[in-house]
């Protein structure tokens, strides 16, 4: 339970202004990141995700349950769910924040190959040589703030 829950400012920055600059219409937040922060709606202090845009969460922590997450996200999958051949639908923007911890290799890589298929872009804050073991991708660029590094990835 203990990496569920965050509260790291850059992560929350990082997060909102990727979402605002990439004005992506469909978002899969892997890992459910405003549930993990502790929101309650899609704004945290002046930053927000509209509601016409749709934002659809994949949770590693379906134990933890609040009613309100329903209203924040337009659908909600666990991993088992959302990373199969089946699921074929698109998204533009995928956020991957602070989750090795939380899979095995193994289901990392499923993960990894099926984003390749289904995302445009992705933002992550996993070690890109990692990623790049799995998947080949478009483009890769470096953000760093304050001294935390983040992958922006053209898939």
């Amino acid at each position: 339970m203990e990496s569920m829950i965050l509260t790291n400012e850059t992560d929350i920055y990082v997060f909102f202004e990727i979402i605002d600059k990439v004005e992506a219409e469909s978002i899969l937040d892997v890992g459910m990141f405003l549930k993990r922060v502790g929101s309650v709606s899609r704004q945290i202090k002046d930053k927000e995700i509209s509601g016409d845009k749709t934002l659809v969460g994949v949770d590693f922590f379906p134990e933890v349950i609040c009613p309100i997450w329903n209203r924040i996200y337009n659908a909600v999958y666990t991993p088992d769910q959302l990373f199969q051949k089946e699921h074929t639908r698109k998204y533009e923007l995928a956020t991957v924040l602070r989750l090795k911890d939380c899979m095995s290799d193994t289901e990392a890589a499923t993960m990894w190959k099926w984003l390749k298929k289904h995302v445009s872009y992705l933002l992550t804050d996993w070690d890109f040589t990692e990623i790049s073991k799995v998947i080949d991708v478009r483009n890769e660029r470096k953000i760093t703030v304050d001294d935390k590094s983040y992958s922006f990835i053209t898939m």
